[in-house]
C-alpha cells in the first residue's frame, strides 16, 4: 500500500499555543484567542465571499456506461471535510514591539491571501457526474460556508422547521426555496434553506430513480435510457444560486460595516485625544469620557487587521486620560470594582463554556469573551493576577479541548485515507485483466459495488488528500464501466444482426405453413430449423416472440401435415359430398325482400363452407371455383359484395358496443391495436418486398417469389381494412 505524509487538520504554522516571552499573563491568552484566523479558515471565509460558477449547483455528471440493473451507481463527489482551524490569539499592546508586528502581520496577510488563490483553483468543480455522493459533497460544502455564522442567529429550532417542511410535496418545497431566497438576510434563513435542499436533492434523486424503474418496466433497456431534466430541478438550483449571492452581498455588506465602524472608532480616539486639553470642568471630561467609553462599545466589529492597533490607541488614551485627569480615588476605585464584578460574571461564563458539547460554539463565543474582556477597563492591583489566572485557566481548558477534538479528527481522517487507499487497489486489481464473458462482467460488476458499498461507510480523508484519492477510485469505475459499455454495446450490436436472420427464416417459415407439396416443404422448413440453431442469441426483449412466432409456423405446417395423412381418403371424400350439397343449396336458395336477413343467412353459408375441411386434392381447385362462381353469383343477384358483408358485420359490432358503459375504453383499446397491428404490417410489406431479391438464388425461386407476392398482396388488403375499421371507430366518437 501507498505510504502519504498526511496533513494534520490543525497545521503547526497555524498554531500560536506557547505564551510569548516578555508578556504579562493576560497579554499571552490574549494573545492566544484574537489571533489572525487560520489559512482553513480564511479559506472558508474567502469561499464564502468569491464568486462561485453560476451554474455550479446545475453541473451534470458524467454519463456512466451502460449498466444492468444491479450495476453500480456510479458516485460523482467526494465531500470535502469541515475545516477548523484554532485562531491565534492577538498580542495585547506592547509599544516597544508594535511597528515589528504590523510587519508580520501584513507579511501573514500576503501569505493567506496567496494560499486563499490556490485553494480557489484547485476547488473547481468535477465534471458532470449522477450520483448519490455527490449530493452528499454539496451539503457538506454548504456546511462549510456556514461555519463561521453557526449559531449567530437561530430565530427558530431546526425541529421546528422540519416538521413544517415534512409534509410539503416536492413542487410545494421547490416553490417555499424560491420565496424563501426572496428574503435577503442571510443569517435568518440559511437554516430553511439547508432544511430545503437536503429534502429536496433526497427527492428529486427518488424521482429520477422512479422515472427510470418506470421506463425498465414499460419494457425498455437501461442502457438506452437518457435522463431528462426536470424543470422543478432547474428552478431549485436557480433558488440555490439566489440564496448564494445574497450571502455573498450579506458579508460584503458586513465588510463595509466594518469599515465604518473602523472610522466612528478612530473618531473617538480623535475625540478622546482632544478631550484631556479641553476647557471642561473636571465632570464634564469625565461624563464626556464615559459617553465614549459607551459609544466604543456599542460600536460593532472592525476589520481584523485593524484590530491590535486600534486597540492599543485606545487604551493608550485612556490610560493617558486617567493619568492627566487624576480622577478622584473614590471614582477611580468604584470603576475598579465595578470591572472587577464584569471580570467575575466573564470567568463565569467561560468556565459554563466547558459544558457546551460543541467545539465550534465554545470556542467562539470563547473569543467574544475575549473581545469584552479587552473592552473592560483594569481592576484593582491585588486582585489582577487572580481574576486573570481563573479566565486563563477556563480558557486554557476550552483551548485543549479544541486541540483534542482535532487530534482525534486527524486519527480518523488518517485511518479512512488507508482504507480507501487499498479499496484503490483493489479496484485497481479487479479490472487489471481483459474481461470477455458477460458472467465475468456481472461478477467484476458486483465487486466493484461492494468496494463501493465499503467506501460509503468510510468518513472523508484529509482534506489535502481528500480529492486526490477520491479522484483515484472515480477513474477506476469510470475506466471500467467504459470498458463495460464498448462490450455490451457490441453484444447489442450482434444479437440485433441475428434478430434479423432469424425473422427473414420466421417469415421463410410462414411461406410453408400452406404448402401441400409435403415432400419439398418438408426439407425446406427442416433446413430452416438446422439454419435457426447456428444463429446465436437476439436481444432479450424479442427472443421470447420471435421464438414463438418461428415454432408456431413449425408446428402449423406438420400439424396440417399430419392431418393430412390421417384417414385422409375417407374424410376428404365425405368434406366433398358435404360441400357439393352445399353448393347446390345456395344455388337454389330462394331469398325475401329482407335485404338484411338475406345477408345473414349468406354468411351462415359461408361458415358452413369453412367449417367442413379439406376435399380431395385433384377436385380441390374446381369445387373451390364453383363455390367461389357460385357465391359470387348469388351475391350479384342480392346486389352485394364480400367486401361490404365484412364491413357491415364490423359496423354492426361496432353500433352493438356503444351500448356498453365501458365503450369509450374498449373502443380506444381496439383502436390501439389496429393500429399497432398496421403498423406491423407495413414493416413487414416493407421487408417481404426487399427480400424477393434474396430468391434469386435459390433453386425454388419461382415458387418462393409467388408464395411472398401472395403474402405481400394479402397483407396490403389487410391494411386497407384495418383502416376501414379506424375510421368507423373515429366516426362513432363524434
Amino acid at each position: 500500500m501507498e505510504s502519504t505524509k498526511l496533513p494534520h487538520p490543525e497545521l503547526d504554522e497555524n498554531q500560536n499555543l506557547e505564551v510569548n516571552a516578555g508578556a504579562s499573563n493576560e497579554d499571552q491568552l490574549l494573545n492566544e484567542t484574537n489571533a489572525p484566523i487560520t489559512t482553513d479558515e480564511v479559506e472558508i471565509l474567502k469561499n464564502d465571499t468569491a464568486t462561485a460558477p453560476e451554474n455550479e449547483e446545475q453541473q451534470q455528471v458524467d454519463e456512466l456506461p451502460e449498466q444492468d440493473e444491479d450495476q453500480v451507481q456510479e458516485p460523482t463527489s467526494e465531500p470535502e471535510q469541515e475545516k477548523e482551524e484554532e485562531p491565534k490569539a492577538e498580542q495585547e499592546p506592547q509599544q516597544e514591539k508594535q511597528e515589528k508586528e504590523e510587519v508580520q502581520e501584513t507579511e501573514e496577510q500576503q501569505d493567506v491571501e496567496q494560499e486563499q488563490e490556490q485553494e480557489q483553483e484547485s476547488s473547481s468543480v468535477m465534471d458532470e457526474m449522477v450520483s448519490e455522493i455527490e449530493d452528499s459533497d454539496k451539503d457538506e460544502d454548504m456546511d462549510e460556508d456556514d461555519e463561521d455564522e453557526q449559531e449567530e442567529v437561530e430565530t427558530e429550532s431546526i425541529e421546528t422547521i422540519e416538521n413544517e417542511y415534512n409534509t410539503l410535496s416536492i413542487d410545494d418545497a421547490v416553490a417555499e426555496l424560491e420565496k424563501v431566497v426572496e428574503n435577503e438576510n442571510y443569517p435568518v434563513i440559511k437554516s430553511r434553506v439547508g432544511i430545503l435542499k437536503a429534502k429536496l436533492t433526497r427527492e428529486i434523486k427518488e424521482l429520477k430513480r422512479e422515472r427510470l424503474n418506470k421506463f425498465i418496466e414499460e419494457g425498455g433497456d437501461k442502457e438506452d435510457y437518457k435522463e431528462e431534466p426536470l424543470e422543478l430541478e432547474e428552478r431549485f438550483y436557480q433558488a440555490l444560486n439566489t440564496f448564494k449571492n445574497n450571502k455573498k452581498r450579506f458579508i460584503e455588506n458586513l465588510e463595509r460595516q466594518k469599515e465604518k465602524n473602523l472610522i466612528a472608532k478612530q473618531e473617538i480616539i480623535e475625540g478622546l485625544k482632544t478631550l484631556i486639553d479641553e476647557n471642561l470642568t473636571l465632570k464634564e471630561k469625565n461624563d464626556k469620557f464615559k459617553e465614549y467609553q459607551e459609544a466604543w462599545r456599542n460600536i460593532g466589529p472592525v476589520p481584523q487587521n485593524e484590530t491590535n492597533n486600534l486597540w492599543k490607541n485606545y487604551h493608550f488614551n485612556v490610560d493617558k486620560f486617567y493619568d492627566l485627569l487624576r480622577i478622584s480615588r473614590e471614582i477611580r476605585e468604584l470603576d475598579l470594582k465595578k470591572n472587577l464584578e464584569q471580570k467575575i460574571q466573564l470567568c463565569e461564563k467561560a468556565e459554563s463554556l466547558l459544558l457546551e458539547k460543541s467545539i465550534t460554539k465554545s470556542f467562539k463565543m470563547l473569543q467574544q469573551l475575549h473581545n469584552e474582556w479587552r473592552e473592560i477597563g483594569p481592576v484593582m492591583e491585588d486582585k489582577k493576577e487572580e481574576i486573570w489566572e481563573r479566565f486563563k485557566t477556563a480558557s486554557d481548558q476550552i483551548n485543549q479541548n479544541r486541540r483534542d477534538y482535532y487530534d482525534k479528527l486527524y486519527t480518523e481522517q488518517k485511518n479512512n485515507y488507508n482504507a480507501k487507499l487499498v479499496l484503490c487497489e483493489q479496484a485497481e486489481e479487479l479490472i487489471a485483466h481483459e474481461i470477455n464473458s458477460i458472467k465475468e462482467h456481472n461478477r467484476v460488476s458486483e465487486q466493484l459495488t461492494d468496494l463501493l458499498k465499503m467506501w460509503k461507510t468510510f468518513g472523508p480523508a484529509p482534506s489535502k488528500l481528500n480529492d486526490e484519492i477520491w479522484t483515484r477510485f472515480k477513474t477506476t469505475l469510470n475506466t471500467y464501466f467504459q470498458q463495460r459499455k464498448e462490450y455490451f454495446q457490441q453484444i447489442k450490436e450482434t444479437q440485433t444482426q441475428n434478430y434479423n436472420l432469424k425473422l427473414n427464416l420466421t417469415m421463410q417459415a410462414e411461406a410453408l405453413v400452406d404448402r401441400t407439396d409435403w415432400r419439398r416443404a418438408t426439407e425446406e422448413i427442416i433446413q430452416l430449423q438446422k439454419e435457426w440453431k447456428n444463429i446465436g442469441a437476439v436481444p432479450r426483449k424479442n427472443s421470447d416472440a420471435i421464438w414463438k412466432r418461428f415454432r408456431s409456423a413449425c408446428d402449423k405446417f406438420f400439424e396440417n401435415k399430419s392431418n393430412y395423412f390421417a384417414n385422409i381418403k375417407d374424410i376428404e371424400k365425405e368434406n366433398l359430398r358435404k360441400k357439393e350439397e352445399l353448393i347446390e343449396k345456395i344455388a337454389n336458395q330462394e331469398f325475401t325482400d329482407d335485404r338484411e336477413a338475406n345477408l345473414e343467412l349468406m354468411k351462415a353459408f359461408q361458415r358452413q363452407w369453412t367449417e367442413i375441411g379439406y376435399v380431395p386434392m385433384k377436385v380441390k381447385d374446381s369445387l373451390n371455383q364453383r363455390y367461389r362462381e357460385t357465391l359470387n353469383k348469388r351475391f350479384a343477384d342480392l346486389k352485394i359484395s364480400l367486401e361490404e358483408v365484412k364491413r357491415s358485420d364490423f359496423k354492426k359490432k361496432i353500433d352493438t358496443l356503444l351500448n356498453d358503459p365501458n365503450a369509450t375504453k374498449i373502443l380506444d383499446k381496439e383502436r390501439r391495436f389496429l393500429t399497432n397491428k398496421m403498423t406491423q404490417l407495413k414493416d413487414e410489406i416493407n421487408l417481404l418486398e426487399n427480400n424477393l431479391g434474396f430468391f434469386a438464388r435459390s433453386k425454388n425461386a419461382e415458387l418462393l417469389r409467388e408464395e411472398f407476392s401472395k403474402k405481400i398482396e394479402a397483407a396490403k388488403k389487410e391494411v386497407e381494412e384495418i383502416e376501414y375499421k379506424i375510421r368507423v371507430m373515429d366516426k362513432s366518437k363524434k
